[in-house]
C-alpha cells in the first residue's frame, strides 16, 4: 500500500494504492460516509491476490482530503472529481477498471454510472444510499431543501449507532478507535444523498454497466428497500441483485466477509 496525493480543482485528495507484481485490471473503491479510503485495506488485499491494482481517493470532507469533515461541494463536483480520476487511473494503469462503491459511496457510484455513462469493465453497489435508513417524509425533505440553500455547510452529528456496522465487536471498535473518522454530516450532503437516490430510483432504467448489487437485510443505515427497487427497475440483462440474510451495513466487515467477497469476485470472473 502506498500514499499519494492528486488534486483535481485545486482541491487536495489523499488516494492509497495497492499494486501486486502482476495485475490485468484495476478496481477504484468509493468509500461511504464519515470514514476513508484506508478503511478498505482488507478488501484491496483480497482484490490484489486475485489480479487487481486497487486505488481510491477519500472523498472531499473526509480523511486526509481538503475541506471540513462531513461537508461538501455537492454531488455534481463528486460526480467530476470521480470523472477526472477514472480519467487518470485508465491513463496511469491502461487496463479495464471496474468500480467498487460502499454506501453514500454506493450511492454516489449509481449516480455516477446513470448520469455520467462511464465506459467500465464492471460495477458493484454495496448497501447503496438510495433509501436512508431514516425514511425521509416530505416535512423533512422540504426542511433540508431549504436549510442548504440558506446555510449549505453547518454540520450536525449522523447519530448513528456505530455498533450496527458490523456482528464483529472487534470491526466495531476498529471503526470506533479510527482517528479519520467522523460523524460530521452537512445540510448540503444529508440533502444530496437523499435527492441523489430518489434520482437514480427513478432513472434505474439508464443503467449501462453490468453491475452487481449487494445489500445485507438487516442494514440499519441504509434501507434495503432501495436496492430492490433499483433492482426492480434495473435492466435484468445488466444487473445482478444479491440480499444477504441479517448482515448489518459493512458486509465486507461481517464475519461472513470471505464469503461476500469471494461471491463479489466469482460474479467479476464472469
Amino acid at each position: 500500500m502506498n500514499e499519494f496525493y492528486w488534486t483535481y480543482q485545486q482541491t487536495k485528495f489523499r488516494g492509497l494504492n495497492w499494486i501486486p507484481d502482476k495485475f490485468d485490471k484495476v478496481m477504484i473503491i468509493v468509500h461511504g460516509i464519515g470514514e476513508h479510503i484506508g478503511r478498505y485495506d482488507h478488501v484491496a488485499a483480497f482484490f490484489m491476490e486475485r489480479g487487481y491494482a486497487v486505488t481510491g481517493i477519500d472523498h472531499y470532507g473526509h480523511g486526509k482530503t481538503d475541506g471540513l469533515r462531513g461537508a461538501s461541494r455537492g454531488f455534481e463536483f463528486m460526480f467530476d472529481y470521480l470523472e477526472a480520476f477514472l480519467s487518470h487511473v485508465k491513463t496511469q494503469f491502461e487496463k479495464p477498471v471496474v468500480m467498487y462503491g460502499h454506501s453514500m459511496g454506493g450511492g454516489v457510484l449509481t449516480g455516477f454510472l446513470l448520469k455520467r455513462q462511464p465506459k467500465l469493465l464492471a460495477a458493484v453497489i454495496s448497501a447503496p444510499a438510495l433509501i436512508v435508513a431514516m425514511r425521509p417524509g416530505a416535512f423533512l425533505k422540504g426542511s433540508l431543501k431549504v436549510l442548504t440553500s440558506l446555510a449549505p455547510n453547518v454540520r450536525v452529528g449522523q447519530g448513528l449507532a456505530i455498533e450496527k456496522i458490523s456482528h464483529d465487536p472487534a470491526a466495531v471498535e476498529k471503526f470506533r478507535k479510527d482517528p479519520l473518522r467522523h460523524d460530521r454530516l452537512s445540510f448540503r450532503l444529508a440533502n444530496d444523498m437523499i435527492q441523489n437516490g430518489s434520482w437514480c430510483l427513478q432513472h434505474a432504467d439508464q443503467l449501462h454497466v453490468k453491475s452487481l448489487l449487494i445489500h445485507g437485510n438487516a442494514d440499519e443505515f441504509t434501507a434495503v428497500e432501495g436496492s430492490r427497487l433499483f433492482a426492480e427497475r434495473a435492466p435484468k440483462e445488466l444487473l445482478t441483485y444479491k440480499e444477504w440474510d441479517n448482515l448489518y451495513h459493512e458486509m465486507h466487515n461481517e464475519p461472513e466477509s470471505k464469503e461476500v467477497l469471494l461471491f463479489i469476485n466469482k460474479w467479476l470472473d464472469r
